[in-house]
Order: C-alpha cells, then structure tokens, then sequence
C-alpha cells in the first residue's frame, strides 16, 4: 500500500472538513497527499499522531499499525529509529529532491541526539553530496537534522529546500534582510544564493543540521 492508501483507510466514512479538523491539516493539503503527491516528515508524523497510529505504517514500512506498540518496539533501551531519505543534500550546486518519504532507518540513542541539543522525535538523516562546505561537511557525509528548528540563525548550517534543490549551507544574513546560503569552502569559490523577500516562497527550511558523521579526511 501507498501512504495515499494509508491516507484514504484512515478518513475512512469522514467528510473531508471533519478529517482535516482531526489531523490538522488542511482540505487542499490532503487532496494532494492522496493523490500521490508525498508529505514532509513533520507533516507525515502529524497525520500519524492524530490517527494514533505509528510513522511507519503510515509510510507502509510496517504492518504494525498502533503507535503505542511501535513506540514501544522503538524506545527499547532508550533508542529512537532515524528516518533516512534518499534525497542527497546537496553541499555543492544543489540536487534534485526526488523524494520526500524515508527509505530507511537508523537507530541513534535519544541521549545522544539530546546531547546535541536536538529533539529526537524529530530528527531525520540525509546524505551530503559536493564539496562546497568542506572541511565542515565533506562529499558523502551522514548529517543529522532537526525538523523541529526551522527558525534561521545566523551562522547556522541547515538543510534548505529552494524550489526543487535539496541544499546544505550555512545561513547569513545581512543588515538589508537579505538571506545569504553560503559556503564553507571559500577558497573553491562557490557563490552565495541570496533569497532575497520576493524569492521567499521558493525557501523551505527542512531543519536545522544537529550532527555531521564521516570517515576521517585524508590531508589537502
């Protein structure tokens, strides 16, 4: 089954109004979603919350359909299983987003994530591609986000959606209000993109980047 299926055994005999109240979503928002198009990983875990049942018979990774049973599995020895996307997080000129729902998982302990100031219900992991933020972030890295810090601080490294690129930078803004997606690796001369007020519409800020994991770099 699909998550529009999912979606559709859910609402079941409710009115589209009455099955938007319920989930906190809204009417045109769910059309879309059981029309094939896939939520974000907020969203997704909203719906999932709302029905009492778990993420990942929502996402059809499990047919184990009560959440309190598949928290249970989860939290076991204090552990939370990170969603992992296939869409690469482009530390260079930005790759295409070809699909927001998780293939995977990853099993992180929730005093780790804590430690690191992120909230561990709402992590999720992607792959760094390119070189524009290294040595802070090298091609192929695994970065840990935060779904829940959407808020840009300055100096920042977050996962950005901007129209149909996946980017990582770090986030600069200047005294005009002009947000700057900048990078790390001056020296190889990548440009900033400058999200000026009438671009904001094309920026989504997916989370905030909580942790890099990498093997150790060779010497340059």
């Amino acid at each position: 089954m699909t998550f529009s299926d999912r979606l559709k055994e859910l609402q079941g005999t409710l009115r589209d109004s009455d099955f938007s109240r319920k989930t906190g979503v809204s009417v045109q928002t769910l059309k879309r979603y059981e029309d094939g198009s896939s939520p974000s990983i907020d969203i997704a875990r909203k719906i999932a919350d709302a029905c009492n049942v778990s993420l990942d018979w929502l996402a059809d990774r499990s047919e184990l359909r009560n959440s309190s049973v598949s928290l249970q599995a989860k939290a076991e020895g204090d552990f939370v299983n990170l969603p992992r996307f296939d869409a690469r997080a482009s530390a260079g000129q930005g790759l295409v987003a070809i699909n927001q729902m998780p293939v995977g998982e990853v099993a992180f302990a929730r005093d780790f994530l804590r430690n690191l100031g992120a909230n561990p219900d709402y992590c999720y992991i992607l792959e760094a591609r390119g070189d524009s933020m290294w040595p802070t972030i090298p091609d192929g890295a695994l970065l840990i986000a935060d779904a829940s810090k959407t808020d840009v601080d300055d100096g920042r490294i977050y996962h950005f959606n901007v129209m149909d690129r996946v980017l990582v930078k770090r986030a600069r803004w200047s005294m005009d209000g002009k947000l700057h997606l900048t990078s790390d690796n001056m020296a190889a001369g990548f440009p900033p993109e400058i999200i000026t007020a009438d671009r904001i519409d094309e920026l989504k800020v997916g989370g905030r980047i909580m942790f890099t994991g990498h093997a150790p770099m060779p010497v340059r």
